[in-house]
């Protein structure tokens, strides 16, 4: 008997695929939820740049307004392939429930989520797309070796705001959170510093999300206005049954393409021991 699609497993179709690693990667990446997603099917993406708006100022009746322009500039943004290939034997596949091909799609798409991160958060990554540690002119905030408090997250928020950005989120090491977990507002206190709300953790009002691809000892706050997410025509996933015709097996491979735009440097805030 020949596999077609028409007697293929509906799991196993290209669009079933698709949808189900976009929503995996949406939910689990870090990078897409603190920043702003933007789809795409272009090669590369340019984002206006709103930099300084015009002048303007006080003036008499029946006197000439000065004209005055709006300083623009723009960001390029080039989505970059992150892809993953598994393969399974034609026995499996007959055999096995529709319930398997969702683990299947769901462990590429966990993996895509964990690349993306590690290059979000990383200075450059081989043919990959530039990530937080790449950008200049961000906002430093050193905060010590130890997190007494939260007074570092104020200087940023302040930091920022004086740079046109309103902070939205912070992204914190693994490390960082537990310690910051552990420490109370006040001493004999059992209070935390971290804030429960309806959709999550906050901290000085802004969105808590912890990332194990940031560094020890970091943590970056960013308004997620000004974070770009740009995805590629969403995440494909192919299945073919003749690149591992000689195994009497089938590969499925999963694409996506993601890029990073940073429209404000000066108002993404990074805090770390600086010393």
């Amino acid at each position: 008997m020949t596999v077609l699609n028409s007697n293929l497993a509906a799991a196993w179709t290209p669009e079933d695929y698709g949808a189900l690693v976009d929503r995996v990667v949406d939910a689990t990446s870090v990078a897409f939820t603190a920043g702003t997603v933007i789809d795409t099917q272009l090669q590369s993406i340019r984002i206006p740049i709103l930099a300084a708006d015009p002048s303007t100022g006080w003036y008499a009746e029946n006197t000439p307004i000065t004209l005055t322009d709006p300083t623009t500039t723009e960001i390029e943004i080039k989505p970059t392939k992150v892809a993953g290939l598994t393969q399974a034997s034609n026995e499996a596949v007959a055999d096995s429930e529709p319930a398997v091909a969702n683990q299947i799609g769901t462990s590429l798409a966990r993996d895509i989520s964990k690349k993306v991160d590690a290059a979000f958060f990383a200075n450059t990554t081989t043919n990959g797309p530039p990530g937080l540690l790449s950008v200049s002119g961000v906002q430093v905030v050193d905060t010590g070796a130890v997190w007494a408090n939260i007074d570092a997250v104020h200087d940023g928020k302040a930091a920022a705001l004086a740079q046109g950005a309103n902070l939205t989120h912070i992204l914190l090491a693994p490390d960082v959170a537990l310690q910051l977990a552990k420490t109370k507002v006040q001493t004999g206190s059992n209070q935390g510093l971290f804030d429960n709300v309806a959709d999550g953790i906050t901290l000085a009002g802004l969105t808590v999300l912890v990332s194990p691809a940031i560094p020890a000892g970091n943590a970056w706050a960013v308004d997620n206005s000004q974070v770009l997410i740009v995805r590629r025509t969403g995440t494909a996933v192919v299945v073919s049954t003749d690149a591992a015709f000689g195994s009497d097996a089938v590969q499925i491979r999963a694409t996506s393409r993601v890029g990073f735009g940073f429209a404000n440097p000066a108002g993404i805030v990074r805090l770390y021991d600086a010393a």
